[in-house]
């Protein structure tokens, strides 16, 4: 890594801005010189995230911004999402996937959010101005 670093794009609460968001992210893993790891832990957590708000924080018809801010701060790779959402509460981690079910068996829901777990070190929430705050702290993924 770099040194600090920081970008942000903001978008609507619609699932296509992800191809946006995606793209930020991608510009700024390359300009700051994160690892392929810190990169994928990037695109994957905050696909979860914001995925997750789009479908299920806001109820039909109700339009929002969302701001993604991805930086490098004091050598740490931090996420923030902010938003309008519905507040539900990320920071406790789900229950580990049952390794004797095959994938197909599995029930639906919870595996994108352990998996943001295994990604982050550390991960806050708070409501600032009426808005959800979720900051990430991720692992430092290096090869």
């Amino acid at each position: 890594m770099r040194g600090d670093a920081a970008a942000t794009v903001s978008v609507a609460n619609d699932l296509e801005e992800l191809e946006r968001v995606n793209a930020m992210l991608s510009e700024f893993a390359d300009q700051s010189g994160v690892s392929d790891g810190v990169r994928t832990a990037f695109l994957l957590v905050t696909e979860e995230l914001l995925a997750n708000t789009i479908r299920y924080g806001y109820d039909g018809g109700v339009q929002d911004t969302i701001e993604v801010t991805a930086e490098v701060k004091d050598g740490r790779p931090q996420l923030t999402l902010a938003d309008g959402a519905k507040f539900y509460d990320i920071t406790q981690p789900p229950r580990q996937p049952d390794e004797d079910v095959s994938l197909e068996d599995m029930e639906i829901g919870g595996l994108g959010l352990f998996l943001v777990h295994e990604y982050a070190e550390a991960i806050s929430q708070t409501v600032e101005g009426g808005r959800n705050v979720t900051r990430i702290t991720l692992k430092d993924l290096a090869e």
